[in-house]
């Protein structure tokens, strides 16, 4: 179908010349002619994370054929991961320690996208390999975006956070929570959290300065969470505790009213 509208360049419809140019085949070393090997280069890379960032996206889809090799598949199954532009999403997984990742969601994102379809349509159906990929520098703004909020927010006056509460704050950045851990991930790469798993609930904790480094989880850091949980418990228990008591007050005035203060 058409593409929407931004999505795609002007020249594209209205320079047909360009595109055929743009769509023809690169050399397979750009010494050859290192001017018209960069200009196709500049072109796809920008299109590319111009549509990711338009989108909000870190990542998306690709096709790849296993029938031919056009100039676009050349770009992303070899040319924008080695110039650091695209990363697969398997392969960032594979290099940060995702331990703390559920069991489910980390097969979710670990297996090949191509298993999980064809689980659901059946291989018949699914002609083509699908591989997802990361905006690798989308990715990097985003999280930092996440970072950004976090410090900002009302959450960062203690030195951990539950992983839970993160979640919730960064819902309006994080449209999935594929996206939520991979953002997660990308500032545990840049040692900016630690992640922990403390009797089934995992705790997060970030680096106290904008460029500081965060430090391993202690006991302290431990202590202090199991202290925010239980002034939680007792906040939600007074609460409830007023409410029924604001409700015994009502039910006694009713009683009152119809004549039966035994009551």
């Amino acid at each position: 179908g058409p593409a929407p509208a931004g999505d795609l360049p002007p020249e594209w419809e209205t320079d047909d010349e360009r595109m055929a140019f743009l769509f023809s085949a690169f050399k397979q070393s750009r010494e050859v002619n290192s001017t018209e090997w960069d200009s196709k280069m500049a072109f796809w890379v920008g299109l590319v994370l111009a549509r990711g960032r338009r989108r909000g996206a870190v990542r998306t889809m690709c096709r790849i054929s296993k029938v031919r090799t056009d100039c676009v598949q050349f770009h992303v199954n070899y040319l924008f991961p080695r110039r650091g532009k695209l990363q697969r999403e398997s392969d960032f997984m594979a290099s940060v320690d995702s331990s703390w990742i559920s069991w489910g969601v980390g097969v979710f994102i670990l297996k090949p996208l191509k298993w999980t379809l064809s689980s659901m349509l059946g291989d018949s159906k699914i002609p083509e390999e699908e591989e997802v990929l990361i905006y690798v520098e989308l990715l990097q703004e985003k999280a930092e975006e996440v970072y950004r909020l976090y410090q900002n927010s009302a959450l960062s006056s203690h030195p951990v956070v539950a992983l839970s509460e993160l979640r919730s704050l960064c819902a309006g950045l994080c449209p999935d929570e594929r996206t939520f851990y991979l953002l997660l991930l990308q500032l545990q790469k840049e040692k900016r959290v630690t992640i922990l798993e403390q009797h089934g609930e995992k705790i997060v904790k970030f680096a106290r300065g904008l460029h500081a480094k965060v430090s391993p989880m202690n006991d302290v850091d431990i202590g202090v969470y199991q202290l925010m949980q239980s002034e939680q418990l007792l906040s939600q228990k007074v609460e409830s505790l007023s409410q029924e008591a604001e409700k015994c007050k009502e039910d006694a005035r009713s009683a009152c009213r119809a004549g039966k203060k035994q009551l």
